[in-house]
Formats: C-alpha cells, sequence, structure tokens
C-alpha cells in the first residue's frame, strides 16, 4: 500500500565514496521496513541492491538501483548509487532526479575523493542532504575528525544530532541530542527494535556540551529561535526540529548522524531523520524547462498532479530483450492508457507498461503520477535526457550533463558477422550509459571504445561478453587525448565545383581561438561555435546540421587526430553562389575552412590529470612519494589521518595503469589510493617526444 499524500514521499539517493557502507546501510533500510526478511551483505555478494552478477563477484556497487518501502507513514523512493569513481555518471544523474540525498562517510577514512565529488554533485542540484558517519565500531573511527573535515572540506555548516555512545569496539549504541537519550539497539533483531536509557553520567557533560551547539548553530539561522536563544529563553524539541527542517531544506545546514551499518546499531535514527528534514516533491522548486519551439522561453512545472504532465528520461538500462527506462516524474500523472509526447523527437507515444521498481525485482502500476520514479520498458527512440510530457503541454528540461571519458581501448569482431552484431550492442550500451563512447579509427578500421577508466571499460567488456553473447577481441587500455589550440588563427575554405551543367561555389572564413578557463571547471562544455547571421538564409534544420558539422569537425581531431576543446569557432564572412540546395556547398566550404584553420593553429596535445589520494601507514611514506615522483605526481598535502598517513595531489593518467599492483608491492599491501579525473593539461614536449605512439 503506498502513500497518496505527496508531502509524505521522500525521493532520495545514498550517495559516497567507494566503500564507505551505502550498499550496507541501504541493506537495513529495507530489512527494518519489512521489505526483506534477511539482511543481504555485501561481503557474501547476497546484497539485495547490488543484484547484477559483477556486483556480487566484485562486492562494490556498479549500477544505480531503485526501491520503494514505507518507513513511519511515508513512502521513502530510495536509489543506491555507486562509489567508484569510474561510475560517477550514476550519481550524476540520479542526483539530477532526487530531491534529498544520504551521504554516507567512513568515520575511519572520513572525507574522501568521491565522497568530495558527490557533495559538489548535490550542491550543482541544490539537493538538502543529511550525514552519516558509518563505522564507527572500526579502530581509527574519529568521529569528530570526520565532522570536521565536512565543514572544512566540503565547507558546510554540518552539526551532530547524535553522538556515538563508546568508541571502536565498545561501540553500543548513540545519544539521541534531541531527548538527551541513550538509545540501545536490540541485537536479537539485528537493530530493529531500541531500547532508551538514560545517558550514563560520564557521557552527560559531552552530550549536553554537543546540544548547546547544536542549539546555538540552529538559532543563527532561523529568526524566531534566535530572538529566544538570545532571551534565554527555552527551545523546546518541537520548534528545534523544525528550525532544522527549515535550515536542511535551504541548505543552509546538515544534520549529522552516527553509527555502524555492520553492526546494525544506529540506522534507525536515519531513516528518522530522512522523513523529518528531507524535503517532500512539493518542497523542492518548480521544474524549470524550455518551449521547445522557442528555447528562449522558460516553462515551470509545479510539483502537482494538477499540473500538465512531464517527466525526465534520466536512466536507460540496455537488456537482451528489451531496453528498460527510468522516468522521474516532475508533475501531473499518466496512465498506460494515456499518450506522452517526446519533443526531441516530435513524437507521439504509449508508455503500454509502468513499472515501479525493487532492484531486480517490478511490480507493474496502472499510472504514474507526480513525484514518482518508476520505469517503461521498450519506449521507441527515447535517450537518456529526454523529456516526455502532455502533447498539449510541450516542455523540455535541461539535459543532464557527463564528464569526459578519459580512457579508451581498441576492439575488433572475431568474425565480419559478429561486427554487425558488436556494433547494435555497442549502440545499446551507449544508450544506456552517456559516459561509453565510440568511433572507428579512420586508419586501422578498428572500433575505439572509450569510458571513465579501467573498471569502466573492463565492466562494459564483461556485459558485452556475458549479457550479449558477442565475440570480440579487445586491446588494451589507452589513455585519451585531446587537443587545443595554443594561438588564434584564422583561415577560409573555398568549395569551387562545376556539378553538371551548374558551378557550386561557397566561401566560409573562420577564426579558432583558445578558451581559458580555471583547472578543474568543468561547467562550460568543450566547444563554443558561433555563426551569428551567417547562416540565416539556411532553415532552422539545415542551420542545425551546420553546427553539428562543424562540432562534429572538431571532435574528429586537430593536428594530431585528438578531440579538440577548449577552443572558441567563430564564422567570420559566408559567400554563397546560386545553388538548389546550399547546404552541400555551404557544410563542404565550413569543413575546409576548420581544416585549415587546425593546420595554421598551433596545437598542443592534452593528457588527462587525475586527482589522487593515497593512504599509507607512516613506514612507507618515502618509498611512495619516491615512486609517485618518477610517475610525474604533484604533491600538494601530507597529512596525519588516524593511523595512516594520506598524500594527495595531481598524477597524469598514463602513468597510473597498473599501480593497484605496485601499490601493494610498496606497502605490503596495507596502502589504498583512489584516482578521480581532475583536468586535462598540455602534455610535456619531452614526454610527446618520446612517445611516437601518441601521433
Amino acid at each position: 500500500m503506498l502513500i497518496k499524500s505527496l508531502e509524505n514521499v521522500r525521493n532520495i539517493g545514498i550517495i559516497a565514496h567507494i566503500d564507505a557502507g551505502k550498499t550496507t546501510t541501504t541493506e537495513r533500510f529495507l530489512y527494518y521496513a519489512g521489505l526483506t526478511h534477511k539482511i543481504g551483505e555485501v561481503h557474501d555478494g547476497e546484497a539485495t541492491m547490488d543484484f547484477r552478477e559483477d556486483e556480487r563477484e566484485r562486492g562494490i556497487t556498479i549500477s544505480s538501483a531503485a526501491t520503494t518501502f514505507l518507513w513511519e507513514s511515508h513512502q521513502i523512493n530510495l536509489i543506491d548509487t555507486p562509489g567508484h569513481v569510474d561510475f560517477t555518471a550514476e550519481v550524476e544523474r540520479s542526483l539530477r532526479v532526487l530531491d534529498g540525498a544520504v551521504v554516507v562517510f567512513s568515520g575511519v577514512e572520513g572525507v574522501e575523493p568521491q565522497s568530495e565529488t558527490v557533495w559538489r554533485q548535490a550542491d550543482h542540484y541544490g539537493v538538502p542532504r543529511i550525514a552519516f558517519i558509518n563505522k564507527m565500531d572500526r579502530v581509527g573511527a574519529d568521529h569528530e575528525r570526520v565532522i570536521g573535515q565536512v565543514r572544512q572540506t566540503l565547507g558546510s555548516n554540518a552539526h551532530f544530532v547524535n553522538l556515538p555512545r563508546g568508541c571502536e569496539g565498545g561501540l553500543d549504541g548513540v545519544i539521541d541530542l534531541f531527548e538527551m537519550k541513550w538509545l540501545v539497539f536490540d541485537s536479537g533483531t539485528r537493530g530493529r527494535e531500541l531500547e532508551t536509557r538514560e545517558i550514563p553520567e560520564a557521557d552527560l557533560p559531552g552530550a549536553t556540551a554537543a546540544r548547546e551547539k547544536l542549539i546555538e548553530a540552529v538559532a543563527e539561522l532561523i529568526e524566531e529561535l534566535e530572538d529566544k536563544y538570545i532571551a534565554e529563553e527555552e527551545i523546546t524539541n518541537a520548534e528545534l526540529r523544525a528550525g532544522i527542517r527549515q535550515a536542511t531544506l535551504a541548505g543552509d545546514f546538515v544534520p549529522v548522524l552516527c553509527g555502524s551499518s555492520l553492526k546494525d546499531l544506529g540506522i534507525r535514527p536515519v531513516l528518522d531523520a530522512v522523513c523529518e528534514f528531507l524535503p517532500s516533491p512539493t518542497e523542492r522548486p518548480p521544474a524549470r524547462g524550455t518551449d521547445p519551439a522557442d528555447p528562449e522561453t522558460v516553462i515551470e512545472r509545479s510539483p502537482s498532479v494538477d499540473e500538465p504532465f512531464s517527466a525526465l528520461v534520466f536512466k536507460v538500462v540496455a537488456d537482451p530483450n528489451k531496453d528498460l527506462h527510468w522516468l522521474r516524474v516532475y508533475s501531473g500523472s499518466l496512465s498506460t492508457e494515456e499518450r506522452a509526447y517526446n519533443p526531441r523527437t516530435g513524437t507521439r507515444l504509449r508508455l503500454r507498461r509502468l513499472l515501479r521498481l525493487h532492484a531486480d525485482k517490478q511490480e507493474s502500476v496502472k499510472f504514474a503520477t507526480c513525484g514518482d520514479i518508476v520505469a517503461a520498458p521498450a519506449i521507441k527512440d527515447v535517450v537518456t535526457g529526454d523529456t516526455l510530457c502532455a502533447p498539449e503541454h510541450p516542455i523540455t528540461f535541461e539535459d543532464i550533463n557527463f564528464p569526459e571519458t578519459v580512457v579508451s581501448v581498441a576492439v575488433e569482431a572475431r568474425t565480419s558477422a559478429d561486427r554487425e552484431k558488436l556494433l547494435e550492442v555497442v549502440g545499446r550500451l551507449q544508450r544506456e550509459d552517456p559516459t561509453f563512447k565510440s568511433h572507428t579509427n579512420e586508419e586501422t578500421g578498428q572500433l575505439i571504445l572509450s569510458g571513465m577508466g579501467e573498471l569502466h571499460l573492463e565492466v562494459l567488456q564483461n556485459k558485452m561478453e556475458r549479457d550479449f553473447n558477442v565475440a570480440a577481441r579487445f586491446g588494451r587500455p589507452r589513455v585519451s587525448y585531446r587537443e587545443t589550440v595554443l594561438q588564434p588563427v584564422r583561415a577560409e575554405g573555398v568549395f569551387d565545383r562545376r556539378i553538371g551543367e551548374a558551378t557550386v561555389y561557397a566561401k566560409a572564413v573562420l577564426s579558432i581561438k583558445p578558451r581559458p578557463r580555471e583547472a578543474g571547471d568543468r561547467s562550460l562544455p568543450p566547444l563554443e561555435i558561433e555563426v551569428g547571421e551567417h547562416l540565416s538564409f539556411l532553415t532552422p534544420e539545415q542551420q542545425a546540421e551546420m553546427l553539428d558539422l562543424l562540432k562534429t569537425g572538431c571532435e574528429a581531431g586537430g593536428s594530431f587526430g585528438y578531440p579538440v576543446v577548449d577552443v572558441k569557432v567563430n564564422v567570420i564572412s559566408l559567400e554563397l553562389g546560386e545553388t538548389a540546395d546550399p547546404t552541400i556547398p555551404t557544410g563542404a566550404a565550413l569543413s575546409l575552412a576548420l581544416r585549415q584553420a587546425f593546420r595554421d593553429a598551433a596545437c598542443a596535445v592534452l593528457e588527462p590529470i587525475m586527482k589522487l589520494e593515497v593512504r599509507i601507514p607512516e613506514d612507507f611514506l618515502g618509498a611512495v612519494v619516491k615512486d609517485l615522483g618518477a610517475r610525474r605526481a604533484e604533491i600538494r598535502e601530507t597529512t596525519m589521518e588516524g593511523t595512516l598517513t594520506a598524500v594527495r595531489g595531481f598524477v597524469p593518467l598514463s602513468a597510473m595503469f597498473g599501480y593497484s599492483t605496485d601499490m601493494r608491492s610498496l606497502t605490503q599491501g596495507r596502502g589504498s589510493f583512489s584516482l578521480e579525473p581532475f583536468d586535462y593539461r598540455v602534455l610535456p614536449k619531452e614526454i610527446a617526444d618520446r612517445d611516437h605512439r601518441l601521433f
């Protein structure tokens, strides 16, 4: 039985760095809500939400999984996201459609690189969140150190709403700072039941001080509470809770809870906090889009069933039988008897089946309504980022932006008959995963697949072979380079050809120049193309075709054959002779001018730079830093965190292939590291001269 009141619906995601305990926490949610009768553990390969075979083999989440359950008269639609940086696109598209998030931190490792990435993604989409410091039973766990990192590194106004009782092996519950009680979780029910006790005398001073800090922090944000606080009047628990909710929804405050998912301690309060402090769909800003007929006109859809239907397709799951499309409904409702409209393709379509998801299980529903996250199988010509809406009230929501790929691999079909199947499967997987790219090398004829990292490409390869029975040979992963121009140039292209009885003529003049940006800033698109009024003689469709031609020309590569980025292309002038079809000479002249510009420009190869974090025992610091220096790493910071030393900096991706093996050797298996894409930088000339294979 699902909740009908939108005010009691919560669309949330669980986000974190890999191995912080997202899926373990989610498994407790499902068990406590009565959706499962046994807690599935990740380390046993039995987690409900990690249902894919490769996820159970590796013990990590690879693809987002969705489920719906009830808790204390609230309906919670939950998405468990991956923590590995190679699958950050799964987090990006999930946060795009969620109303709130639970960010999980390890009590030992604290804020890790991917923690920072997902936090910034949540900031970008304005998603309110609560934090859960997990693994407080582990040796080296320190909740005060972790919340300090959350405040300093992430710039968050974070404050405890409960504290761990005991530490490491002595963890035996949490202290509730609202009711000032010690919560002890029953081991017989795996933490589902809890007992409320008085706070032990030894813990009372610390709990009282933490509650006072909490009240002070909230009072600074809520005017009515500030007046009472200054006047030294009592602030009731109800007022404090209401103030925290108001500040959290505004993005000014992050409630922090503590516990241990694996030991079943402190999970119930997290579920309660989701219902109490995170927003319902009605408390989120209206969804903003544009009029498909006039992209300059902004349209808003309020989260109400009385508004026209609108939804965003935020994920496509490729399956050997049929694709499954995930939808977030922002307004109105749609039944399986009604038709929706896709503004991108200009077609009407009928969603003959609508499904509510629970991991790998599905439940048919008659309709989808505002606030729902549902799936629809086998919708024709629909891709990630498409808007579906009421035919009479068209709207186009902003597309989802995904990061650039950094690693490539060559693949060849074993037989000519297999090549057609290979191309079909690659096309389907690209619809599922927007960070998976492909192109054909014109010189070798090889199909080149590009992704976010070695693991990403390995998972895709396994899926092709295991799920789609593709027989192919895969090469070794290689870095995906880019190139840019170092100085502005101006070039012209002339197309002058006699076709039949007529002479077809066009002359295009364009400029290309570098477009500076801050290091690590991915808010700008890789290309900026400006045509002014020079293409106004063409129809809107023909103009779009010319823009695509210039974009494709840049993506096809410049002087070194790599995609050109961080440039601005400007069409300065365009002359055209008399012709029945202006697109042929116009396109040819623009292509010739672009090629000439690349030949004249001082182009440079760009290599991907990764943000690096290494955690090692101090005894191995010298050997690890020396090894990183040989890999051209730029060390920015070395700090002691608990019993480990954290080394942070930047390193070229090309120097890090196979580093996990070297790391184990250097640290006797006691070190760990993480990488995430940061930026592209000019490849040093000595490296380019040494490695002629790049060109």
